[in-house]
């Protein structure tokens, strides 16, 4: 589903030395994986995810999205490559505030041009678990309710992948834990799930961490949960 190869990025400020964010990095994930990409503020992981996530290009190296290759598109076909394949869900969560839960949910497919927006948005709303919230306003939600719809909001378009940025760091230790459940049922569904975290405990509640430092891949390993479902 994803393959980068030599994949780089530097950030360049007036009077500042370079900053490598990403530093010829190669990985792929394969269609129906669910893998964390962990490693400490300022190691590159969300540099990586923009760029997986088309909101960003690389400086060289090559990106393939389900195999078609794609740092040389057009800006509009990267937004089109964005709507139909790619989910977001951000650890801010990126809600209107005043605006309902269903609102909120509706907007990638009113994008999309969806003439099913209604019956889609209730049925990802369901699926998270709101159904008693979809007409609440956001700022009348809780954190772990907001990043439901976030994640409602992220597979209403049935996307190939979801890309998650640290979508836990703002929750306790239970809304974690369902949150982490909702990713799993979202895979168990055949979804593509990115995870991207500095928390240890969060990742390994994934089948795979990709180890991210100063840029570059330190290591890729399975996890004891994917060594225990493949018993």
């Amino acid at each position: 589903m994803i393959e980068l190869k030599d994949l780089a990025k530097t950030y360049r400020k007036a009077k500042e030395p370079p900053v490598k964010a990403i530093n010829q990095v190669s990985l792929t994930i394969e269609a129906g994986e669910m893998v964390a990409i962990l490693g400490p503020s300022g190691s590159g992981k969300s540099t990586l995810m923009n760029v997986m996530g088309l909101l960003d290009r690389p400086d060289s190296g090559q990106y393939l999205l389900n195999g078609r290759e794609v740092q040389g598109l057009k800006e509009d076909e990267l937004a089109r490559l964005r709507n139909r394949f790619i989910g977001f869900v951000f650890q801010s969560y990126h809600l209107l505030p005043r605006t309902t839960a269903m609102e909120n949910v509706q907007l990638p497919l009113l994008y999309a041009e969806r003439s099913d927006y209604q019956q889609r948005s209730e049925a990802a709303l369901i699926a998270v678990g709101l159904s008693d919230r979809m007409n609440h306003f956001a700022e009348e939600l809780s954190g772990g309710q907001q990043q439901r719809v976030a994640i409602a909001r992220a597979i209403v378009n049935e996307p190939a992948v979801i890309l998650a940025d640290e979508p836990t760091g703002n929750l306790d230790s239970a809304s974690t834990a369902e949150i982490i459940d909702l990713f799993r049922a979202q895979n168990a569904r055949g979804t593509t799930i990115v995870l991207i975290t500095h928390d240890l405990e969060v990742a390994s509640m994934t089948d795979r961490i990709i180890k991210i430092r100063d840029g570059a891949v330190e290591s890729d390993e399975a996890t004891a949960r994917a060594a225990e479902v493949s018993r």
